[in-house]
């Protein structure tokens, strides 16, 4: 049966909120691009990362088991998003500003972009997965650090 709580609700919700806000940022990124392949390549790595994304949502509403009414409006919510995004970018990249204000822009973007993949990962995703009495919290931590440095050194060679 539905969970009708307001905590599991409200939890959904602000999952579903900031899946959404990140995948606006994600679509405008795309939006601003000028290079044709690079929009490909982008469209592409984001339609991997949104479909992820799509999974974890998922799997947050069943877990709250919420009823079919919120799994409608959170995931609809979240799968406009991106062509939101996409349509700001363009705006902004046709818009007549200069190139200052457009670099300070993307750069701003980009940083909240970043903060609400970080909170999402550490307070809505990782906090919880060390709280499961699965495995030793110690080996999970190893496991992330492991994870942490592997995409480091990933970055760093690309």
């Amino acid at each position: 049966p539905p969970n009708r709580s307001s905590k599991g609700f409200r939890h959904v919700y602000s999952f579903s909120l900031l899946y959404s806000v990140h995948s606006i940022l994600e679509g405008m990124a795309v939006g601003s691009e000028k290079d044709w392949l690079m929009v490909f390549t982008l469209t592409g790595a984001l339609s991997l990362h949104k479909a992820l994304l799509a999974f974890a949502l998922g799997v947050k509403i069943v877990e709250e088991r919420q009823s079919l009414e919120t799994h409608i409006r959170s995931v609809a919510f979240f799968a406009f998003s991106s062509p939101i995004g996409v349509a700001i970018g363009v705006g902004v990249e046709l818009s007549h500003s200069d190139m200052a204000v457009k670099t300070l822009v993307a750069g701003l973007i980009q940083a909240v972009a970043t903060g609400t993949f970080l909170y999402i990962a550490f307070v809505e995703i990782v906090t919880p997965e060390l709280n499961k009495p699965d495995l030793p919290p110690l080996l999970k931590v190893l496991f992330l650090a492991f994870g942490l440095r592997y995409h480091v050194c990933c970055a760093v060679h690309t």
